[in-house]
């Protein structure tokens, strides 16, 4: 019996050392070649590492806190995303800044979508999240472009109070955040989840 068990072990030893090498080798590949994956007007996704993400993620109930879509520039893929001021970031620096290097990768149906990004470009990041006031933050700025340029409206805003959870041990320290940066509860906004759930973006594989 002791033999039996033994080599049952051995079996199921084998039989999952290819199978774990074949997930790192997709997960690798993956990441490798995504620069051959992404077309222009991609949304593409991450937990980011700034000071507001995990308020972010207590506030709409995702770890997805950060989000760009992608132009081609000279051939090369760009993230235009927000970060201090609207900027391209090439794609690779973009992911490596996430958390853990990971990403989620979004497209629509509609094909050679041109993004023209450079009104945008050099404009400041929206600490207050509002609408119309011709500067932006990250699910804004995708959520304006496909709007606007597109003719796609990728989701409904909500009002910032609908977000938040009552009871949580953060909410103070969100509201505290959101008096600093004149944001209300009855404003409206659409979060990077908001973007990611949208009907009218499927997975790129």
């Amino acid at each position: 019996m002791k033999k039996l068990l033994i080599i049952l072990a051995i079996i199921v030893v084998a039989t999952a050392l290819p199978f774990s090498r074949m997930l790192v080798e997709v997960a690798t590949a993956q990441s490798q070649h995504i620069e051959e994956i992404v077309k222009e007007g991609d949304v593409i996704f991450q937990t980011s590492e700034s000071r507001q993400s995990p308020l972010i993620q207590i506030g709409t109930c995702s770890k997805i806190t950060h989000c760009g879509i992608i132009v081609m520039r000279n051939g090369e893929p760009y993230v235009l995303e927000t970060l201090k001021t609207l900027v391209l970031t090439p794609l690779d620096k973009f992911i490596a800044r996430g958390k853990d290097g990971k990403y989620w990768l979004k497209r629509s149906d509609k094909e050679n979508i041109k993004i023209e990004y450079g009104k945008y470009l050099g404009k400041s990041y929206d600490l207050a999240f509002s609408f119309d006031n011709d500067i932006y933050y990250c699910s804004e700025l995708v959520y304006d472009i496909y709007l606007n340029q597109l003719g796609i409206k990728l989701c409904e805003p909500k009002k910032v109070g609908d977000y938040l959870i009552l009871g949580t041990d953060q909410l103070s320290i969100i509201e505290k955040e959101m008096t600093r940066r004149g944001i209300t509860k009855e404003q409206y906004a659409v979060a990077p989840v908001d973007i990611f759930k949208s009907d009218y973006l499927k997975s790129v594989e």
